[in-house]
């Protein structure tokens, strides 16, 4: 079973296998990363080849029967297949596994090891989405969704940097760990904090940040609250 997770592919090798439109949007989005992109293809899209003359893919011409699966498994952290035929699907798999490589099948959403799900996001929130193969069309009605009530929410913006902050400021003054879990949710349901925060005045909640945490760490006040346990 999949499970999902955000990892960094800045300076990662990714080839992808297939020159047309599929490959050409998974090139460029792992281009925008900044991975190290090869694409292998007998044809280019247009917009590749203009990638390719701004140095921002690499490309090499070659049908996916002349290819040699172990030794690009052995050169890359990632294998994006994106042609049509499912044909070289399993040994691309097999070469994979055996030197722990990761595979998108763009064209078989059931055997694929990686999903690349339509993502969004606004001011350090992100979120993705994901059908697993089912509907991309609905996958991206979803993101649409999610991104329209993002954007009416400027609250969570505000509370997101004052939980930042929270966070910084107790890694900042040595606060123990044990007492930093106790004091995320205690903060996060202040009801004076909220008020700051839905008013959207964040360097008064900071300040506010900083009494409430020097209250606990004096001892003024007791951390009763469990909080986030490992």
């Amino acid at each position: 079973m999949r499970i999902p997770l955000y990892i960094e592919f800045s300076g990662k090798k990714v080839a992808v296998i297939g020159g047309g439109g599929v490959g050409t949007l998974r090139a460029k989005k792992f281009v925008e990363v900044g991975a190290d992109v090869t694409v292998f293809s007998k044809e280019f899209s247009d917009e590749l080849r203009m990638m390719f003359e701004r140095g921002e893919v690499k490309l090499v011409e070659a049908s996916a029967e002349e290819l040699d699966f172990e030794s690009i498994a052995r050169n890359f952290d990632l294998i994006v297949v994106a042609i049509g035929s499912k044909e070289f699907n399993d040994k691309i798999i097999e070469a994979a596994s055996k030197y722990r490589a990761m595979v998108n099948l763009a064209n078989d959403a059931v055997k694929t090891e990686v999903v690349v799900p339509f993502e969004g996001g606004k001011e350090g929130i992100r979120f993705a989405v994901t059908t697993e193969g089912k509907s991309g069309v609905v996958a991206r009605k979803v993101r649409d969704l999610f991104q329209e009530a993002l954007e009416g929410r400027e609250d969570l913006i505000t509370f997101l940097e004052a939980m930042d902050y929270l966070k910084s400021y107790m890694k900042s003054n040595n606060v123990p760990v044990d007492l930093r879990m106790k004091l995320y949710p205690i903060v996060s349901k202040d009801e004076t904090f909220l008020e700051l925060v839905n008013a959207g005045r964040v360097e008064e909640a900071k300040k506010l940040v900083e009494r409430i945490v020097q209250d606990y760490v004096s001892g003024r006040r007791k951390a009763d609250e469990e909080g986030i346990q490992f």
